[in-house]
């Protein structure tokens, strides 16, 4: 089993990177700004929630665990976004708070699919949302990284931390497997991680990228 978190973790890096391409063909073309690039991954990763992750959660958890893990989970990224809006610069501050709420939300993501590798329906489904939800993450990253001067090392930078985003949720996906979370307590992970993508998705690239 440790060999599937191994090969997931490697497809979110994947797909990740593919993001980061994607944003990069774009940012070529002079007609395409980063607010589209914004307007894009807000619009992609509010449809995976709605049509994909929010749906599968609520049949397999329950209303009130999902629920409940969600608003933690906003509650969380507004606590994050609070402390970084005065401790970053402007020009990094998206990347910074993008990597960070990934990298937080990739731990109870981890637990979650860690968790149930075991159940094929539910696994298959989530497991395909989420390594699909890491291009547009990996295109916002990048088109937040490439507003900056210096667009050499903006493409190092972004490669070490998609290491490190593959990482963490590497490490817990096979903590999760190897703990066996009760089924509430496994919705409650889930439903931060929900928590977590609606937040980035709606604030981060809908709303704010766009006021």
């Amino acid at each position: 089993m440790h060999t599937v978190s191994y090969l997931l973790s490697f497809y979110l890096f994947l797909g990740t990177n593919v993001g980061a391409l994607v944003a990069c063909v774009l940012y070529k073309i002079p007609k395409i700004k980063a607010p589209h690039l914004y307007l894009l991954c807000g619009l992609v990763l509010t449809a995976l929630l709605v049509l994909e992750l929010i749906p599968h959660a609520l049949k397999e958890y329950g209303f009130i665990s999902v629920a409940f893990g969600a608003s933690l989970g906003v509650l969380i990224c507004m606590g994050l976004h609070d402390l970084m809006e005065g401790k970053s610069s402007p020009t990094y501050r998206p990347a910074l708070f993008l990597i960070a709420a990934i990298a937080v939300h990739n731990i109870p993501a981890g637990l979650a699919i860690g968790s149930t590798l075991d159940n094929q329906i539910l696994s298959t489904s989530f497991i395909a949302a989420m390594m699909i939800h890491q291009i547009p993450e990996g295109l916002a990253i990048m088109a937040s990284l490439l507003l900056s001067d210096r667009r050499r090392l903006s493409l190092l930078v972004f490669f070490l931390f998609s290491v490190l985003l593959s990482g963490v949720f590497l490490f817990f996906s096979i903590l999760g497997y190897s703990l066996a979370l009760p089924i509430k307590l496994n919705g409650l992970i889930v439903g931060i991680a929900i928590g977590f993508l609606l937040f980035t998705a709606v604030w981060e690239f809908l709303f704010k990228k766009h006021s």
